[in-house]
């Protein structure tokens, strides 16, 4: 993988908001197809790199995710009422 590249603070905020409220996101990848799941919490790895844990439903079962901030372009939350819209977090 590449070297991990730090998330803007702006953009780190909205996630932990997204965690905090459980949000449904529809979240943006690099090279990968959109998924939809909820934000759980995020994480910082010994080796400096910052990850969102989701959680995923799959034919009735959770599963638990990590993806790794610099690998997503971008957040948007399900529900029309969440505090924010779409957030890009990376070009």
């Amino acid at each position: 993988m590449q070297p991990y590249i730090t998330v803007n603070c702006h953009c780190h905020d909205y996630l932990e908001l997204a965690c905090m409220r459980g949000y449904q996101l529809k979240i943006e990848l690099h090279n990968k197809a959109p998924l939809t799941a909820q934000a759980v919490t995020l994480v910082t790895k010994a080796d400096k790199t910052e990850w969102l844990i989701v959680k995923q439903v799959v034919k009735q079962n959770n599963s638990l995710n990590e993806i790794r901030l610099d690998q997503i372009i971008a957040i948007t939350p399900i529900d029309t009422a969440a505090d924010f819209k779409r957030i890009t977090i990376a070009p």
